[in-house]
């Protein structure tokens, strides 16, 4: 849990502060070497009621991702069955419903999830919203979201 606290810090400190540094050298083992340091502002900005992403690092453990929001840009029903995850709101104002239940968000607020949470929100502030998140695998193999509801999907299949 520690290891998973310092890594979602650092990711936080490291989106707050200025510039991108070159992409990390990698070794044989294919293993980053160094820091990269990237900016939220380094992401496009996001149209009318739309959201940009970027991914900034992706390995089989973790995923980093900038998200920004336009007012009224939506997040859609998704969950993450094999990631935990952590999410830092940088700027704005988010209405999120994890697990069914209302949590106004806003510059400041981070939220942890544990794998499986039912994940939706908007953007309910005339601003953009900036949100940095960090997906933890939680030791199991398989993609890192599904759309819907896991209950909707087996449904579906049939």
């Amino acid at each position: 849990m520690g290891r998973l606290v310092a890594t979602a810090l650092a990711a936080l400190l490291l989106s707050a502060m200025g510039g991108v540094q070159e992409p990390a050298t990698r070794t044989e083992a294919n293993t980053p070497q160094g820091v990269r340091v990237f900016n939220t502002r380094s992401v496009k900005e996001p149209k009318n009621a739309t959201a940009e992403l970027v991914d900034l690092h992706a390995s089989d453990h973790m995923v980093t991702r900038v998200m920004r929001l336009a007012p009224e840009a939506t997040i859609k029903e998704h969950c993450h069955p094999f990631f935990d995850e952590t999410f830092f709101v940088h700027a704005g104002s988010l209405k999120m419903v994890l697990d069914d239940t209302e949590h106004e968000l806003r510059s400041g607020d981070t939220v942890i999830m544990p794998a499986g949470t039912i994940i939706a929100g908007t953007n309910t502030g005339s601003e953009e919203a900036v949100v940095v998140i960090v997906w933890a695998n939680v030791g199991k193999k398989g993609p890192l979201f599904v759309h819907g509801r896991p209950d909707q999907q087996k449904k579906e299949k049939r």
